[in-house]
């Protein structure tokens, strides 16, 4: 019996299962990497991988990790369908493409019985949460299934060949969608023993938090694309230059919007009733770092952590996460905003600004309006919205008449 899924062979699933293999002597359970590629594709890839060597940014210290190849299998594939049958926790680290996550939902409720399964989506607040809220009201068979939606992967990671560096944050957002909400929370809990290190119950700690809280805590929106596809940056991806997305990518001006754009996202939460923090005072939660005066001093201090390169040509870019996550959780928040009746003029701007961007490097718009007609069924006010993004598991108030 596999106790833990991780469906994703990206940086952050190859961390977690490492990670879970390092400290399997405090939680004894074992896990297994489905990736969404084919049995033969994946049977290649995963040989480079029995062997990874975890590299700690905080403390320098290395770990070797030996993995199995049994350990590794596509989740479209007979074993794929047994050990998810046979999982407790499932474990979901693809970005949430649209197109992607509608068939890992589909996927899910045609091959496998859920109840009783702790499902946990990484990145979970992003565009397709009001989708996945409405997809667990709406599925009879969900009603003893716990999901967990966080906010962002618990490390900060780069996976370079079978070198793994990362740095385990200290906390992250999570929303439980549970019948028993404690149950779940100890299940995620448990696979991240290292708690007592910080002082908390567990390494990230696991701060819980409503579901409307979490669609405003990502914010690649923002981050991501405002970076991305700002003239300067999308001219050194033209001519193939790499630079770090966080750091070299956010200039002293660009800062400066996007530091409106972010202060926007936080007034449309607490329209909603929501709380959320700025992104500066987010890495000083997850990171520890100190406060500084400024939007582009903050990103600047995160220069010994965050290591991502941007896209290094237009093709890479037009099938990157920031075109097909980011631009579709985007089109959400807006969708909330007209929900709220709240006029953000910065963000409308910034909006029409990333329209000509994705018509330039040649994206494929429909890629990006995927969940849209899926909000469109998502009826009433923001109260409504409130109540199913806060507890799907139970049916809408009725109204008095």
């Amino acid at each position: 019996m596999s106790d833990i899924v991780i469906i994703g062979a990206g940086h952050v699933g190859l961390t977690l299962l490492a990670d879970l293999e390092l400290t399997k002597s405090h939680h004894g359970l074992t896990a297994h990497l489905l990736s969404l590629g084919d049995s033969a594709s994946m049977r290649e890839r995963s040989k480079g991988w029995t062997r990874l060597v975890m590299e700690n940014l905080m403390t320098g210290s290395e770990e070797t990790c030996a993995l199995s190849e049994s350990r590794f299998a596509s989740l479209w594939s007979e074993e794929g369908r047994r050990v998810l049958e046979n999982a407790g926790t499932i474990v979901v680290t693809v970005p949430d493409i649209p197109k992607l996550r509608l068939e890992l939902l589909e996927h899910f409720e045609r091959t496998v019985d859920l109840a009783g399964k702790v499902i946990v989506f990484v990145r979970g607040g992003q565009g397709g949460q009001p989708v996945l809220a409405k997809w667990i009201r709406d599925s009879p068979g969900l009603r003893d299934t716990s999901i967990i939606l966080v906010e962002d992967s618990f490390y900060g990671t780069r996976v370079i060949g079978s070198r793994i560096q990362y740095k385990r944050k200290i906390s992250v957002n999570v929303s439980v969608y549970s019948l028993d909400p404690d149950t779940a929370l100890a299940r995620l809990r448990r696979m991240f023993p290292l708690g007592e290190r910080i002082g908390r119950p567990s390494w990230p700690d696991m701060r819980v938090c409503d579901g409307i809280d979490l669609l405003f805590n990502p914010l690649g929106y923002i981050i991501h694309v405002g970076v991305a596809l700002d003239p300067p940056n999308l001219e050194k991806t033209r001519k193939g230059i790499r630079y770090t997305h966080y750091i070299d990518g956010i200039s002293p001006e660009l800062a400066a919007r996007l530091d409106l754009l972010d202060r926007e996202r936080v007034l449309l939460a607490r329209t909603l009733g929501a709380e959320a923090q700025t992104f500066p005072e987010i890495i000083q939660r997850q990171y520890g770092l100190p406060a500084q005066d400024t939007f582009y001093d903050m990103m600047r201090s995160c220069r010994g952590m965050y290591r991502s390169l941007s896209s290094g040509s237009i093709p890479e870019l037009r099938a990157s996460r920031i075109v097909l996550e980011d631009v579709p959780a985007f089109l959400t928040i807006r969708w909330i905003a007209k929900t709220a009746g709240l006029e953000m003029p910065h963000t409308e701007s910034y909006f029409d600004d990333v329209q000509e961007g994705l018509r330039e490097i040649g994206a494929d718009p429909g890629s990006c309006t995927t969940y849209l007609p899926y909000l469109d069924r998502i009826d009433g006010g923001v109260e409504d919205v409130r109540q199913l993004l806060n507890q799907p598991h139970r049916a809408p108030a009725l109204s008095m008449s």
